[in-house]
C-alpha cells in the first residue's frame, strides 16, 4: 500500500498539533482530572456561546444547522465563532452570529502563539457559557478551549487523541453520520440521546445563504466582461479545485479538461470555472487543456467568496469534487454534481437549503474507499500510484448527470451514482 503524504501549507503546524499537542494534551488533562465537574447549564442561564473551527470552510457551512438549534434552545443567547482569517467571508453571510475571532496563520508559528495567547485573554473577559469546540482531530482547538475558561465545553473524543478529555462533555465522533448530524450531536451532549438522522436529508437541512444583491452586480459585470460569456444560456459552473489540507480530492485535470470539451460542444450553456486566486494557475492550465478556452469563462481569483455566492444563486447546476465550494453551493440553493473519492458522502454529502434543489453524487464505492479520515489528519492512505476511485468517474457520466440536472424537475433529490 502506498501512503501519499498531504501537500499542505498548514504541515508545520499539523506537525506540532500532533506531537507537541498530544504532550499537552496528556498534562492538563492529568491536571484537570483533579478538578471539581462544571455543572450542566440552565437555558436561561446561557448568555454567551463560542463555538471554534479552525479548519474547513465547507465545514463551516455544513455546521450552520448548528446555529439554528443554538438560536432555538438559547434564544437571547449571541454566538460568536473563532476562526482562521480565510474562513471570515463565509461567516459574514449568516446573520445569526456575532462577534467573529480570527487567527492568521499565514504569517509563521510565533505570530500564531503569541496572537493565539492575546485571543484567549480577550476571550476570557467575554466569561462566555458555553463553548463548542468543532474540530475533529486538532488538539489545539481543546486546549483553547480549557484555557479560555468557559462555564462548560463541548468537543469529540477519540481514542488515543486526549484532546476530548479537556471538555466537560466528551461526544465520540461518528464516522458513519453525516458531519452536520455530528455537529448536532456535538451540541446534544448526550451519546444516549442521539439527534434524529432525518433532519439532514430535509429540504432545509442546510440554512440558506443569500448574497447582497451588489455582489450579484458585481459578479455578473464580470461574466459580461468576458467574451465568452452570453447573456441569455443558463449557467454551469465547474470547480475542479479542492482545498490545500486534501488536494488528493481533485478529479484529474484531463478529465475535467474532457467535460469542458464536451459542455462547450454539445450543450447550449454558459461554462463557468471558478477557484482562488493560488488556484488560477492550475485552472488555467486547465481551461488550456481543454481546447475551447475561447468558450469558458474563468473566475478564478477574480470575485470574492460573497460573489461566489451570488453566481451559485444563479447557476443552474455546479459539478465540483469533494470540497468547500460544494457546501457553499449547496447553500446557496445550486443544484451539484458532486465528485466523491477519498473521502465519503456519507460524512460530506451535498445537502439541500431549498425545495427544488437536487443533487447528484459520483461515488465508486471501491473495496479500498474511502481511505481518508478526519482523525488520521486526512492523510491519503491509496493502494495505487493514482486513487482510482477518482480516475473512474467519467466524463461521459458527469454529463448525463448535468443533462438531468438541466432537465426542469419538481422535487428535489439526492441521487448517488455508482459510476462503472
Amino acid at each position: 500500500m502506498r501512503v501519499t503524504q498531504p501537500r499542505r501549507p498548514y504541515s508545520v503546524a499539523l506537525w506540532i498539533d500532533r506531537w507537541i499537542g498530544t504532550a499537552i494534551c496528556a498534562l492538563l488533562a492529568l491536571a484537570k482530572k483533579g478538578l471539581r465537574a462544571r455543572k450542566p447549564l440552565a437555558s436561561q442561564d446561557v448568555e454567551r456561546v463560542l463555538l471554534l473551527k479552525m479548519w474547513g470552510m465547507g465545514s463551516i457551512v455544513l455546521a450552520s444547522p448548528l446555529f439554528e438549534q443554538i438560536r432555538s434552545k438559547y434564544p437571547n443567547a449571541r454566538i460568536d465563532f473563532v476562526t482562521l482569517n480565510e474562513n471570515v467571508a463565509i461567516l459574514d453571510l449568516y446573520p445569526v452570529l456575532g462577534k467573529i475571532f480570527t487567527i492568521d496563520l499565514g504569517r509563521g508559528i510565533p505570530h500564531f502563539l503569541s496572537a493565539t495567547i492575546r485571543m484567549i485573554l480577550a476571550i476570557r473577559r467575554e466569561r462566555y457559557d458555553l463553548i463548542l469546540d468543532l474540530e475533529f482531530f486538532t488538539r489545539f482547538s481543546a486546549i483553547f478551549s480549557l484555557f479560555a475558561r468557559p462555564r462548560r465545553s463541548h468537543g469529540f473524543s477519540a481514542k488515543g487523541k486526549w484532546r476530548g478529555r479537556l471538555h466537560d462533555v466528551e461526544v465520540p465522533f461518528n464516522a458513519y453520520n453525516h458531519v452536520s448530524l455530528n455537529f448536532l450531536d456535538l451540541f446534544q451532549g448526550d451519546p444516549m440521546d442521539p439527534v434524529d438522522s432525518a433532519i439532514v436529508a430535509s429540504a432545509s437541512a442546510l440554512p440558506a445563504i443569500t448574497a447582497p444583491e451588489a455582489c450579484w452586480e458585481a459578479c455578473e459585470r464580470t461574466l459580461r466582461e468576458d467574451a465568452a460569456f452570453r447573456p441569455d444560456e443558463p449557467i454551469v459552473v465547474v470547480n475542479p479545485n479542492a482545498g490545500d489540507m486534501a488536494l488528493e480530492r481533485r478529479w484529474p485535470p484531463e478529465q475535467v479538461a474532457e467535460l469542458l470539451k464536451h459542455l462547450c460542444a454539445q450543450r447550449t450553456v454558459n461554462v463557468v470555472v471558478t477557484g482562488s486566486k493560488s488556484e488560477r494557475e492550475y485552472v488555467e492550465s486547465v481551461v488550456h487543456a481543454s481546447g475551447v478556452a475561447h468558450r469558458i469563462v474563468n473566475l478564478a481569483g477574480r470575485i470574492s467568496i460573497a460573489e461566489l455566492v451570488a453566481l451559485f444563486e444563479h447557476a443552474s447546476v455546479c459539478v465540483t469534487n469533494d470540497s468547500g465550494p460544494l457546501h457553499i453551493a449547496s447553500a446557496s440553493g445550486a443544484s451539484t454534481v458532486a465528485l466523491f473519492g477519498p473521502e465519503t458522502p456519507v460524512l460530506y454529502g451535498p445537502l439541500r437549503s431549498r425545495d427544488e434543489q437536487r443533487h447528484a453524487v459520483h461515488y465508486m464505492k471501491l473495496a479500498c474507499s474511502p481511505c481518508m479520515f478526519v482523525h488520521d489528519n486526512k492523510v491519503l492512505s491509496c493502494w495505487f500510484a493514482q486513487a482510482k476511485c477518482m480516475t473512474g468517474i467519467t466524463p461521459s457520466a458527469v454529463l448525463a448527470s448535468i443533462d438531468e440536472l438541466l432537465a426542469p424537475a419538481k422535487v428535489g433529490t439526492l441521487r448517488v451514482i455508482d459510476t462503472p
